[in-house]
């Protein structure tokens, strides 16, 4: 029986949601996306406890981002399963939005892609010092399907992190106004812990429902219809990824994504 990619755990009136792939820097396969937004919903409603916290196995990175070579070995082209896809890794990251329960995000190394939005999405986001947060997409000649950036930070901060693809610095982010609390590595679970067990002592009903007021004051400004609209966009991007870079995919699929990255940068030297 393969290992669970995804782990739950109970530590006082803490649920705890982890991501569990150590060994490929708990990148996110199929099969973790699709889960995700059942394991936040079971931390949701398990009537022990008052607060989730969202952390990583490992120390080197929360998550290296979406198993590209996966999505590119069978790529969703088809107009109705590619937007049943989109909606459904947008459901599942917005599972944590959705979640009556406050979010704690607990970030270590890398946090790359489809990681940055699942930090983003937490209420509260706690990161260790050596945490580097980016999103590489546009390099493959993807955009981003869920677009939690823009009611984090301001514009050319958003631009910034998409357009370049250079990785952000935890101090980076809280100077941005994302990262609230930053710790050493060696004690990023005791500082989250702590912090979990002090939201988990509030008023359970009152925090619940000042979590709504505050999603639903940013519902009304648009961020739902914004999201969706930026799901339709990634799903006509990756259907021209598809048919535009088919050599670009080729390569991944026979050589690995280095190997094809390599390839590109030799194909731009040459334009």
């Amino acid at each position: 029986m393969s290992e669970e990619v995804l782990l739950y755990e109970r530590v006082g009136k803490v649920g705890k949601v982890i991501l569990n792939r150590p060994k490929v820097r708990n990148a996110l396969n199929r099969e973790l996306v699709e889960g995700f937004g059942d394991a936040i919903r079971r931390a949701d409603a398990d009537p022990e406890t008052n607060v989730i916290v969202l952390c990583a196995a490992g120390e080197k990175a929360f998550t290296a981002g979406f198993d590209l070579k996966e999505s590119i070995e069978v790529p969703i082209v088809d107009v109705p399963a590619r937007r049943e896809n989109s909606l459904m890794e947008l459901n599942n990251w917005r599972a944590i939005w959705d979640a009556k329960k406050p979010v704690i995000g607990s970030v270590q190394g890398y946090c790359i892609g489809g990681g940055v939005w699942m930090a983003f999405m937490c209420d509260l986001l706690i990161a260790s010092e050596d945490a580097k947060f980016g999103e590489p997409e546009l390099k493959y000649s993807y955009i981003n399907d869920v677009l939690i950036e823009p009611w984090k930070m301001t514009m050319n901060r958003v631009k910034q992190l998409a357009y370049l693809g250079d990785f952000m610095s935890a101090q980076e982010l809280k100077e941005a106004g994302v990262v609230n609390f930053i710790v050493p590595l060696d004690r990023l679970e005791e500082e989250t812990m702590k912090l979990a067990a002090r939201l988990a002592e509030q008023p359970a009903e009152s925090i619940r429902m000042l979590k709504y007021e505050i999603n639903k004051t940013y519902e009304i400004m648009g961020m739902r219809s914004a999201m969706e609209f930026a799901a339709e966009m990634f799903n006509l991007c990756r259907i021209h990824q598809v048919q535009e870079q088919s050599e670009f995919n080729r390569v991944v699929q026979e050589q690995g994504l280095k190997a094809a990255m390599a390839w590109k940068e030799s194909q731009d030297g040459k334009k």
